[in-house]
């Protein structure tokens, strides 16, 4: 099946890839995927049973898997320190992150920011995501919680917060808002860009915390960003979310001014006097797209929420 997408960016989605790794595990839903140093797809799920799956990234068989012991994991982040590579997963029933090895040994584990006092109780922070930035520092997003965006040391201490109800009407972040994003310093200037889920758009801000602008989705519901050479991967869990918590997502791929130029699973991006349209998915290609990864060739892996008869799929970039 060829999307409708444009261009350089065309895909079709591998049929029966990964199928008979998935059955040998039990999966809940798909919430994030990685592609490691050795080329493997990591899978992440909120089975506390197979939290991470990993498998080969070709042909979609089972390599391992192994639990965390995370019922509601739900955000991964693949970061490399020196010569290895270690996971960072967020559990927002646990109200914790944790930093773990690629074979699932626990490293350290980041609590509820209770020094920070703006929680009554662990139960308030509810992490989503967590961002990394090259000194080695992490943010770590509340997005389920209160909507801060707090920034760490590599040791784990906390340096500032910011977002949620914090600073100038700018500054702040609404609920539901920051539930992924990504460090961009492409152009030399730092930025954490953050998917603004149910807000429908993406926010940018500085290192510090200060707003520096925003791009509206509408008919988008932006749950991740990912960097991809100059332009940038979205995957929009429904396009009525979460007014129609049962509509369909799709996939739009940005280039460096942050305009859509090409709309997997849906039909191509309209701009009128340089204002986007309303989006809407296809209703076939995909469920409810959370999370999404690129291999070396362009070829894309998406986790799905929600989604029991396709909680992973690949997709095969048409050259």
């Amino acid at each position: 099946m060829t999307s409708s997408a444009r261009g350089a960016f065309r895909y079709r989605v591998v049929t029966g890839w990964g199928r008979d790794a998935l059955a040998a595990v039990s999966v809940k839903n798909g919430h994030a995927v990685a592609i490691d140093g050795q080329g493997r797809l990591l899978f992440l799920t909120d089975d506390p049973k197979n939290n991470v799956v990993i498998l080969d990234a070709g042909s979609g068989a089972l390599i391992r898997h192994w639990t965390a012991r995370m019922p509601g994991a739900h955000g991964m982040s693949l970061v490399r320190e020196g010569d290895r590579e270690v996971l960072f997963i967020t559990d927002a029933q646990l109200h914790e992150v944790r930093k773990l090895t690629l074979e699932g040994e626990e490293l350290a584990v980041f609590p509820w920011p209770e020094k920070a006092m703006l929680h009554a109780s662990a139960k308030e922070f509810r992490p989503s995501k967590t961002i990394h930035f090259p000194n080695g520092d992490f943010a770590v997003f509340d997005g389920y919680g209160k909507d801060y965006i707090f920034h760490y040391k590599a040791d784990g201490t906390l340096l500032r917060t910011w977002g949620g109800d914090l600073g100038a009407p700018e500054d702040q972040l609404k609920h539901w808002g920051p539930h992924g994003g990504a460090f961009d310093d492409r152009g030399g200037t730092p930025r954490i860009v953050i998917a603004m889920s149910d807000q429908q758009e993406i926010r940018r801000f500085g290192v510090d915390g200060r707003f520096i602008d925003q791009v509206p989705f509408p008919g988008g519901n932006p749950r991740d960003i990912v960097l991809f050479g100059d332009f940038t991967i979205i995957p929009h869990l429904g396009d009525q979310w979460p007014k129609d918590r049962n509509s369909p997502g799709f996939i739009s791929i940005v280039d460096s001014d942050w305009k859509i130029v090409s709309n997997i699973g849906a039909p191509p991006a309209v701009y009128e006097n340089g204002v986007l349209q309303a989006m809407k998915s296809d209703g076939r290609t995909f469920i409810h797209p959370h999370g999404v990864a690129a291999d070396a060739a362009g070829n894309l892996y998406v986790a799905q929420f929600s989604s029991a008869a396709a909680p992973l799929l690949k997709l095969e970039r048409i050259k």
